[in-house]
């Protein structure tokens, strides 16, 4: 196999296919996400950047506007893969909005609207906006951007908005698994701050998600992750996949809070942990919800 065929198989393919991720794929991408965080964190130092909760909870607001976008995506279809353009087939919605941004393109399935390249945008975005607003010491306003953006996304998606009910089962396990995750930190001398806490929940609101999309929905969505999807077959149930997760995400809080390193570098390290567990999750969480 030459490099040519590697590529298409284990990268592009995946992607045309929607066949998820491959064990060599996956490897890469966790390869070059650490890479380029452990880059931007000696960036972040060298510009002053202090990385704190408002950091934190800043890039929190990038991390949700990136899964919304891509649900959005997924709301666009693949007409080529005979798939239904959501946006087309409702372009009556606000006086034709629909049609609009259908007809426009800005979300059609592809390189730059999916993985990779949609964390890759995202990811640019987050680091420049930081940048620039910390020189302008307005990074206050910043996340206000943001939630802008997020909402402007989610008025796209209200109309397809429908299984509500899946959206609170999902919502009360993830609840629940905070909960056990902080009273398993305090059994262990440890009193969670919120940064710890969102850890935990976004861990546990990707494995509630998983769960209850695979094994509690109509069958149409399946896990894409390699791991994930070793767990649920393993065990049978992605049930084990959401107490997993919860059991990890406490885990890494208590091992990075026990650790000797600076404040700053303890936040930086959960929020890595929020991204890789809050992204999924809360495009899962709304997948299911939109019924895309």
């Amino acid at each position: 196999m030459d490099f040519g065929e590697f590529i298409k198989n284990y990268f592009i393919n995946p992607v045309n296919d929607r066949s998820g991720y491959n064990i060599i794929n996956t490897v890469i991408y966790a390869l070059i996400a650490l890479f380029f965080a452990f880059i931007f964190f000696k960036i972040l130092k060298k510009e002053k950047v202090k990385i704190d909760k408002k950091f934190v909870l800043c890039v929190i607001s990038f991390v949700i506007l990136g899964s919304t976008v891509r649900v959005v995506t997924d709301a666009t279809g693949d007409v080529a893969a005979g798939l239904p353009n959501h946006f087309l087939a409702n372009s009556s919605y606000l006086l034709g909005l629909y049609g609009v941004v259908g007809s426009l393109h800005l979300y059609d399935y592809g390189f730059l609207t999916t993985t990779p390249g949609i964390y890759v945008i995202i990811g640019s975005l987050t680091f420049l906006s930081i940048l620039l607003f910390n020189r302008m010491k307005k990074m206050e306003l910043l996340p206000k951007l943001v939630a802008v953006l997020i909402l402007l996304h989610l008025v796209l998606l209200l109309p397809l908005m429908k299984n509500w009910s899946y959206l609170l089962l999902v919502i009360a396990l993830a609840a629940v698994g905070t909960l056990v995750g902080r009273l398993i930190l305090q059994k262990m001398k440890l009193e969670p701050a919120i940064t710890q806490q969102i850890v935990i929940l976004s861990h546990s609101l990707d494995g509630a998600a998983s769960y209850v999309a695979i094994d509690l929905f109509s069958g149409k969505y399946f896990e894409q992750h390699v791991l994930s999807n070793a767990l649920g077959v393993f065990f049978g149930s992605m049930f084990a996949f959401y107490v997993i997760k919860v059991l990890f995400s406490t885990l890494a809080v208590y091992l990075v809070e026990s650790s000797n390193d600076a404040r700053e570098d303890k936040n930086y390290v959960l929020l890595l942990l929020i991204i890789f567990g809050l992204a999924p999750g809360v495009r899962d969480l709304l997948r299911l919800l939109a019924g895309v």
